[in-house]
């Protein structure tokens, strides 16, 4: 084992005791030395840049990997190998009180050692060393730094520990499920049969309504508890003739989903940079010298339940009906699982199956859904991304990619994005959008047929959960030709648009990515509602978000110059102007009414049946800037009041002037004006007068993120809530007690705005959040406070803008 370190500059004496102290025997400074000898598995040079981006350079994917592995574990190991505990469903064995029985029964199921080959045979070649490589540089960085030496957060910690292929192999299979299956674990392990003999008949059905007793949160399935933003600007719209990207996607800031900035080149085969989640050995999001890509989450729906018919006195077995007309009754699967306790005990708990998939206490799901066997039913569910097993696949397919031609092609190809749109562009200046990803095979058609006369079915369905009749072959998933895995939908029946002008997605649906150019016709599984796209009568389209709205509001505003940034084209710098503009649309649209009506009568009713005089609040919202920015005065008033308004995005209920499908970027809006919008402001005003909180405070007073590498520091935050059409979302979990907002956990991530010139790609981006979770590193906030300050990086991708970057020495790992 040899690691070298490099100093770009100057051989001094303190850097040959360190290499004497890692096993050197000399200083290098040539930074093609290949003295390493023949047996060397694993090779990688790694060189930091400023805000601690690594990049890495090898001769094979094994050692593009082992560099990856490395950086990312010597920045966020904590986050990783609780990760791996969690996928290998070990946490009531590692993690004492933050352990959860259901989720190690359910993982330990999933992630069998059957269904880890099977992802591994899917893989290929190139990918597989690269996976092995990753394992192999996160366990080199934990020997060589010790496990007591390690981020204080996991230092000393039984479950940090070496990691091998099979680790990484559950963790990609527990992220294939965040669409799908992963939202219903507790469900999944809850599910019981009665006992023999005890089902109901449907004369006892029980009763249904409309509403049923606890609506499911569908942003949770669909990942949409946030909002991410991409543009793709043809070059009929920027002043080169090259395009533009920015992309925004927002996650959590903390955990599993946590972006890693790096750039990775094997000579003459890839050379590409950009973020990627943890335990990925390529980036999912980024740029290589011809195209640049981000991600939004889409609206797609990526499993569906089927209803099954049970047979008569006994809960295993339901009812089918073959394709030929035949019926038989097909047995319902009891897989015992056993997990790992402290203290050499074990847990033995079944799980369920049918041949659809898992059993599912849908009752646990909806309280006014039946439990299983009631009135002769049972639920289950399929999951079209648990069988997906192309993400990595489709992740180096596009890294490789020469033109949003070729990125397209990649994905239609392949399919192997699990619960994402793309939006693109390339040096020749197209614009692409594409929610190119799994989506069961299931047409408008065949749901309205499969929920015909069942009223549970459609009451799912009512709450936008794709659910069929599984008692028959005839809604069983259908089969495209072109499609590489049975049950999705090929590439043929996959919404795609090019264009020269631009391309927006702010994760609604497929159906306006361009408003000169609707897509149509596709699955109701594709969109965010399904309600609205099944019956007589479907409609075209819903009412945008009102995020969707602001992001073409500022891309028109731009083109008319309307912003009064100058000209009536995109550059980078006015790009980044727009996006960090902050406007909030809702307040475009609504403020003026309620002002009018303030002005009126100020004196606003409270929920309490008291009253208060709205005068001071509606001045200081006549003179807010109707931003979200550090310096914005009352912002939080009109956060409040509109949190408080019965509005629901996609519907048109608050408003007199109703959606128009042919209008759709300015409907639905004028506000109705009634005592409840009256209410919601009365309310807004008393809470901060009843926390002291001035009604002209500053957002930057209110809104922040902690630096706990600098004794806590509060870094003020702009930005606010896609549900006020604030393009650049940043949220936390609500309200302080003290009427302050919690610090953010959800929001920007990694932002990049990208062009090309003659010498390859231009780049300037942020990573919100910082490369690092480990408070101790340099890199912890670094990048929070110029995200804070409105500034970007320019990111270097070519050898000379790297050298210019370059901070540290240069690592030699040698394996």
């Amino acid at each position: 084992m040899i690691i070298k370190v490099l100093n770009q500059r100057v051989c001094t004496l303190t850097l040959l005791t360190v290499a004497v102290s890692l096993g050197l025997s000399g200083c290098f400074g040539d930074d093609d030395d290949n003295s390493y000898t023949p047996s060397v598995t694993y090779s990688a040079d790694i060189q930091r840049t400023e805000f601690g981006i690594p990049h890495i350079t090898a001769k094979n994917y094994k050692g593009l990997g082992y560099g990856v592995g490395y950086a990312f574990a010597e920045d966020n190991i904590c986050s990783l190998a609780r990760e791996i505990v969690i996928a290998n469903g070990q946490s009531m064995l590692y993690l004492e009180d933050d352990g959860n029985v259901a989720s190690d029964i359910f993982y330990t199921w999933y992630n069998s050692q059957t269904r880890r080959a099977e992802f591994l045979a899917a893989q290929d070649p190139e990918v597989i060393d690269a996976v092995k490589g990753y394992a192999a540089g996160y366990s080199r960085y934990l020997r060589d730094k010790g496990v007591a030496n390690l981020d204080p957060d996991c230092a000393g910690a039984k479950w940090v520990r070496e990691i091998s292929v099979d680790d990484l192999l559950a963790l990609y299979g527990k992220a294939n499920l965040r669409g799908g299956l992963s939202n219903f674990v507790g469900p999944i392990v809850a599910a019981t049969p009665p006992a023999q003999n005890s089902i109901m008949s449907s004369s006892r059905m029980r009763s249904i309504g409309p509403e049923p007793e606890v609506e499911f949160d569908m942003t949770t399935i669909n990942v949409l508890d946030g909002g991410s933003n991409a543009y793709a600007l043809g070059k009929d719209v920027t002043d080169t003739k090259s395009g533009i990207l920015y992309g925004n996607p927002h996650e959590p800031w903390n955990g599993v989903q946590r972006f890693y900035q790096f750039h990775l080149t094997l000579p003459g085969e890839l050379d590409v940079m950009g973020a990627a989640q943890q335990g990925q050995p390529f980036p999912n999001i980024g740029f290589n010298k011809d195209v640049a890509w981000s991600h939004t989450v889409s609206t797609a729906k990526r499993f569906t339940l089927y209803q099954l018919s049970l047979v008569n006195g006994d809960p295993m077995k339901y009812n089918y009906k073959n394709s030929d007309g035949s019926v038989e009754q097909r047995d319902i699967e009891k897989v015992d699982v056993t997990i790992q306790l402290p203290n050499n005990e074990t847990l033995v708990q079944p799980i369920y199956l049918s041949h659809f998939g898992p059993m599912l206490a849908v009752d646990k799901v909806n309280g006014g859904l039946p439990a299983w066997g009631a009135n002769n039913l049972a639920f289950t569910i399929r999951d079209a991304a648990s069988e997906n097993p192309r993400s990595l696949n489709q992740w180096l397919g596009m890294n490789k990619a020469t033109s949003v031609e070729d990125l397209k092609d990649s994905m239609q190809d392949i399919v192997g994005l699990g619960f994402v749109n793309t939006i693109a562009t390339d040096r020749n200046g197209k614009a692409l959008y594409a929610d190119i990803s799994t989506v069961p095979h299931v047409t408008a058609q065949k749901l309205n047929t499969c929920i015909t006369n069942q009223p549970y079915l459609q009451a799912l369905v009512s709450f936008d959960l794709p659910a069929l009749n599984g008692s028959t072959a005839d809604c069983e998933w259908g089969n495209d030709a072109d499609s590489p895995q049975a049950g999705i939908f090929g590439r043929s029946n996959l919404p795609f648009l090019i264009r020269n002008d631009y391309v927006a997605n702010s994760n609604d649906s497929y159906w306006l990515s361009n408003p000169e150019e609707p897509l149509t016709g596709f699955s109701p599984l594709l969109r965010r509602r399904l309600q609205p796209f099944v019956g007589p009568n479907p409609v075209n389209g819903v009412p945008l978000l009102m995020r969707t709205r602001m992001a073409f509001e500022q891309i028109l505003d731009r083109l008319e110059n309307s912003d009064g940034l100058g000209g009536t084209k995109f550059t980078l710098d006015n790009l980044q102007d727009v996006v960090y503009g902050n406007r909030s649309y809702v307040a475009e649209l609504v403020l003026d009414d309620v002002l009018a009506d303030c002005n009126a009568n100020p004196i606003m009713p409270l929920t309490s049946g008291a009253t208060i005089d709205a005068t001071q609040a509606c001045n200081v919202l006549t003179n807010w800037d109707r931003r979200d920015n550090l310096d914005s005065k009352g912002a939080h008033v009109f956060r409040e009041f509109w949190r408080n308004v019965n509005f629901t995005e996609t519907t048109d209920a608050a408003f007199n002037v109703k959606f128009d499908v042919n209008d759709p970027l300015n409907t639905p809006r004028d506000l109705i004006i009634d005592s409840d919008t009256r209410k919601a402001l009365g309310d807004s005003i008393a809470f901060f007068n009843g926390k002291n909180i001035a009604l002209d405070a500053k957002l930057a007073d209110l809104q922040y993120v902690i630096d706990a590498g600098m004794n806590n520091a509060k870094i003020p935050m702009h930005g606010g809530l896609g549900r006020e059409g604030i393009f650049n979302v940043a949220q936390g979990q609500g309200l302080n007690e003290d009427g302050t907002y919690k610090p953010i956990s959800n929001g920007p991530t990694y932002m990049q705005t990208v062009t090309f010139d003659d010498k390859g790609p231009v780049v300037e981006a942020l990573l919100a959040y910082s490369q690092s979770a480990d408070t101790t590193r340099p890199y912890h906030r670094d990048q929070t406070r110029r995200y804070s300050n409105k500034e970007w990086i320019r990111l270097p991708f070519s050898a000379s803008e790297i050298s210019n970057q370059a901070v540290g020495n240069k690592i030699k790992l040698r394996e």
